[in-house]
């Protein structure tokens, strides 16, 4: 392989990493802090840290985002006699950063 030809390879495998690196942070980074800051770990665990209530360990594999969300904006609509609290007004962008970590549980 001639050494231009190496280098180009290499800097794709650059940027493609970093690419890839800034999307995990921007999603499961600042869903955590999301998480952390709306107390879920009140009444939810993950990796048996938390309330008892409900494990979310896994909840990626149960439900669909589009859940995930109902469950945090209107959970009375997903289960009529839950107690979990509603978030109908958290920003846009918290919901869906929380959304994309809660999916990510798998």
């Amino acid at each position: 392989m001639k050494p231009a030809v190496i280098i180009i390879c290499a800097a794709a495998l650059l940027v493609a990493g970093v690419t890839m690196a800034l999307s995990l942070d921007s999603t499961g980074g600042r869903g955590m802090e999301v998480y952390a800051m709306q107390k879920c770990a009140l009444c939810h665990s993950i990796s048996g840290i938390g309330g008892k209530k409900m494990a979310l360990d896994e909840v990626g594999s149960r439900l669909k985002p589009e859940d995930i969300r109902k469950w945090v904006q209107n959970p009375k609509s997903m289960k009529a006699d839950t107690t979990m609290k509603a978030y109908p007004n958290l920003p846009e962008k918290d919901l869906r950063d929380l959304v994309a970590y809660l999916s990510s549980l798998k």
